[in-house]
């Protein structure tokens, strides 16, 4: 049984062509089995194939708002459907027939011949198609099967308005000898597949590897039965690679939802942290906050008051000052200052008590912070109590003694009137049964005595 030549359109992805990232499907330690036969970047390909004709369009307007300075844009942005650079991934045979390694992990004889076509067929690719420009092409054989991510921009040329040269799929095939589109099935694109299909088979058949074609045969066929089946089956293997191609794009959006799913794990867990951490900041701040206001609520220092005896302290120097009245010394020098004596005692009264109140202040204020110190110490005390507590609670419940413990350490009820005048009346009873027994006891041995 031969084996099938798939000729799919790819999605383009250059950075997972060329391994920037490893995807899920990939074996890692075959990379470097994988072969480049050419990599250019995108950037510089447009500017091979087009900047002389974007330098000579410029070069004829008259006006700067009509020059071009972006093609790759353009042709993102364009409504003709062309595409910046077109991909197509070829493959000889299928990961049953044509498997990369065999289960000792070496590369099988299949996938060896298999890499020789595609190597041949990749190499020969630009002297096929001169109006194809191929600016990046892979051989991969750190998948399931060997293929090649061949990727192309199309160059057209001989254009009489605009650029000379430009990027069109159709019109570069028709410069290469392809015939214009007669319907859907039968159009550049389906042409030129078919003759690179050929070639794929013929460098196939040098490698001994046979190639079916859906199984159709010529035989008991007439010609234009014949015709009518190979476009049937044309028509299949078109079916068969649009298949393939969407499973190629549904496994690579796959693959490229996992990875967003974990990044957007990996910031959920991030911004989680984040906000533990904001959350542990503002609960650090609001007890800071409260400690200060416990504390002026506690030495009754407010904004308001501390106002108000600033005030009253202005107020009295303004007094002081109005009292005094400068004197000009008749030697030069420092002034003097005059004041009644009723003003100098009052100053001298004013001035002791406000060192008076200083001291205090002082005083008072090392007391404070003593206080302080010694709530602090017993803050820490009350809690290394409190740990000694939970450790005995937790001791007891492990023995299994708490509950007589607790019966242990239970304060007694509180007695009842009528149970605590019962208890003293019994105290009583028993007080006077006493005594009359001492009584008797003392007459007995004076009558014995007499």
């Amino acid at each position: 049984m031969g084996k099938t030549i798939s000729f799919v359109k790819g999605r383009g992805h250059i950075s997972h062509n060329n391994r920037d990232f490893i995807s899920n499907n990939v074996v890692p330690e075959r990379t470097d089995w994988n072969r480049t036969y050419v990599k250019e970047s995108i950037e510089s390909a447009y500017d091979t194939c087009f900047g002389q004709a974007l330098n000579d369009y410029n070069a004829r307007q008259k006006r700067k708002d009509r020059q071009k300075h972006d093609y790759i844009t353009e042709i993102k942005n364009s409504k003709n459907k062309e595409k910046v650079f077109y991909e197509n991934v070829v493959q000889i045979g299928s990961k049953n027939d044509t498997a990369v390694v065999d289960e000792n992990d070496r590369m099988t004889e299949e996938a060896e011949k298999a890499a020789k076509v595609l190597e041949k067929y990749a190499q020969t690719f630009q002297e096929r198609n001169p109006n194809l420009y191929l600016f990046n092409c892979v051989l991969h054989m750190d998948e399931a099967t060997p293929h090649l991510h061949m990727d192309y921009i199309p160059v057209a040329h001989g254009y009489k308005s605009g650029m000379e040269t430009r990027n069109s799929l159709t019109k570069a095939l028709q410069q290469m000898g392809f015939d214009k589109a007669k319907s859907r099935n039968e159009n550049e694109t389906v042409a030129w597949q078919k003759r690179e299909r050929e070639y794929l088979t013929e460098l196939c058949r040098e490698q001994g590897i046979e190639i079916d074609v859906l199984g159709v045969s010529r035989d008991n066929l007439t010609l234009p039965e014949y015709k009518v089946a190979m476009r049937k089956v044309e028509s299949l293997e078109e079916q068969a690679d649009k298949i393939k191609e969407n499973n190629m794009e549904q496994s690579h959006e796959n693959r490229q939802l996992k990875i967003e799913a974990r990044k957007l794990n990996t910031d959920v867990e991030q911004l989680e942290e984040r906000a533990v951490e904001l959350t542990g900041q503002i609960e650090l701040l609001e007890t800071k906050e409260k400690e200060q206001q416990e504390r002026i609520d506690k030495y009754g220092i407010r904004t308001d008051g501390i106002d108000k005896i600033s005030k009253e302290v202005s107020a009295e120097v303004k007094n002081v000052k109005a009292a005094a009245t400068p004197i000009k010394s008749i030697f030069g020098g420092e002034e003097y200052v005059k004041v009644k004596k009723s003003e100098w005692s009052r100053i001298v009264a004013t001035f002791e008590k406000a060192l008076t109140r200083n001291k205090l202040l002082d005083k008072y204020e090392a007391k404070i912070a003593e206080l302080e110190k010694t709530v602090d110490y017993l803050k820490t005390r009350v809690e290394k109590f409190a740990n000694r507590l939970k450790e005995m609670k937790k001791f007891l419940m492990e023995k299994n003694l708490l509950h007589e413990f607790l019966n242990l350490t239970r304060k007694p009820e509180q007695e009842t009137m009528h149970e605590r005048i019962d208890r003293k009346n019994a105290e009583a009873r028993a007080k006077n049964e006493q005594t009359d027994r001492d009584g008797r006891r003392k007459r007995g041995i004076y009558e014995h005595n007499i």
